[in-house]
């Protein structure tokens, strides 16, 4: 192992028990599914309800660790076996710049500034509203998955990469081997020691299109 994979790990585990543990006992929903009305052709409605409350969340802003959220939303037709029609996926990656309030939400084109975690949260939610609605008749539903991963600085690097739409480097040859494999093991040893991810889950009640 190099001597900045060993510092890299070092650094990791005195993260780590800071912010190691448990996500905290919740009576909310993080995350919600609502359905319009026929105005509204059917539309999914997605509500975030304090995700950003989380408090190894929030330490883990204010230690400098990005966060990456990836929202997929997906349209099934009930039937004798239900049928996906639709999916879109959303990523995005927050961070708190270090000499300044207030925090960044970037999407690989642009990085928007809000003051507080709560207009984040707010501006999260819009971004996720979907563009997907039922194309014709039957009885359908909506499933939505919400993931929320702690990352290092270079890796937040390969995710604005990817959000620009450019291949990933250790998939193009770009990074050379050790790189690839560094990378590897900092996002490996990141899960290991328990920083921070979470994983939400919402089905919208089933609706029919007549």
């Amino acid at each position: 192992m190099t001597v900045r994979a060993l510092r890299l790990l070092s650094a990791l585990l005195l993260l780590a028990a800071a912010l190691a543990g448990p996500a905290p006992a919740q009576s909310r929903r993080p995350l919600t599914l609502a359905v319009g009305g026929p105005s509204e052709r059917y539309r999914a409605t997605v509500r975030l309800d304090g995700v950003l409350r989380d408090r190894a969340l929030s330490d883990a802003l204010q230690s400098g660790l990005p966060l990456r959220f990836h929202f997929r939303v997906e349209l099934w037709r009930k039937g004798t076996i239900d049928e996906l029609v639709e999916a879109r996926e959303i990523s995005r990656a927050m961070v708190r710049p270090p000499l300044d309030e207030g925090y960044t939400l970037e999407d690989g084109r642009a990085a928007r500034a809000y003051p507080t975690l709560a207009a984040t949260e707010t501006a999260l939610e819009a971004d996720f509203q979907p563009p997907v609605r039922p194309g014709g008749r039957g009885r359908y539903y909506y499933l939505a998955r919400l993931s929320v991963e702690t990352l290092s600085l270079s890796d937040l690097e390969e995710l604005r990469r990817w959000l620009r739409g450019e291949a990933r480097p250790a998939v193009t040859g770009e990074k050379p081997v050790g790189r690839a494999v560094e990378s590897g093991l900092r996002r490996f040893v990141v899960r290991l020691l328990g920083l921070p991810t979470r994983s939400y889950e919402a089905q919208s009640p089933s609706f029919t299109v007549r």
